[in-house]
């Protein structure tokens, strides 16, 4: 009886101190100094039609908020609204989790700036671990930031985790990425062309020489 008691205990002290030995970084740049996340060029303020956003300003109401991770440092990809660089993973989850945030104005009523409300746990990750992130944005009328027809993501920067107990001070990206715009992603059948367009020039020149 002693015996199964103290394994018990035992067992609840591994499980306690493994959950807080994870590593948590916390979607938000709510009142920190740092990036924002603008609109570019001929871009609806909602994200899906109508007004475009002024250029250069703060996003307002309809634009998602997330984050691609990674557990390796040293990664380099600057800001754009390509898919995230190789060895990157999108941060899987909801707001629950603190992978997203659904409506980034909504969340703080400032433009540009978002707060997830809980921290997202990177997966793999220990507490005081330095992890690579970006934060991503795109419109909300879109199944993901793969198949929206406007996002963007930022530059590709380091955080160190803590552990999930509240409050969580210094895991916030806020302070770490530079502000970063959404834009318009081109076409399949506008890629192409663009393509078949260089080829030609490049047959042209061939040609001629």
């Amino acid at each position: 009886m002693k015996k199964s008691l103290l394994l018990g205990i035992v067992s609840l002290a591994v499980g306690v101190a493994s959950s807080y030995g994870q590593g948590f970084v916390v979607l938000d740049n709510y009142n920190f100094p740092g990036g924002l996340i603008t609109y570019g060029a001929n871009v609806p303020q909602n994200g899906v039609s109508g007004a475009f956003g002024s250029n250069g300003t703060g996003i307002l109401g309809g634009w998602t908020v997330g984050l691609y991770w990674s557990l390796s440092t040293g990664l380099s990809d600057s800001a754009g609204n390509a898919l995230p660089g190789a060895g990157l993973s999108l941060g899987v989850g909801n707001a629950a989790n603190g992978a997203t945030v659904p409506d980034a104005f909504s969340s703080t009523a400032v433009a540009g700036q978002f707060f997830a409300g809980n921290p997202f746990n990177v997966p793999g990750s220990a507490s005081g671990q330095t992890v690579s992130l970006e934060v991503i944005a795109y419109d909300s009328a879109a199944a993901s930031y793969a198949s929206a027809a406007f996002r963007g993501h930022s530059a590709v920067f380091t955080i160190v985790t803590q552990s999930g107990t509240a409050p969580i001070p210094t895991a916030n990206v806020g302070p770490l990425f530079t502000t970063f715009s959404v834009t318009p992603v081109p076409e399949p059948t506008t890629i192409a062309l663009a393509g078949l367009g260089g080829l030609s020039l490049l047959l042209f020149r061939r040609k001629q020489a």
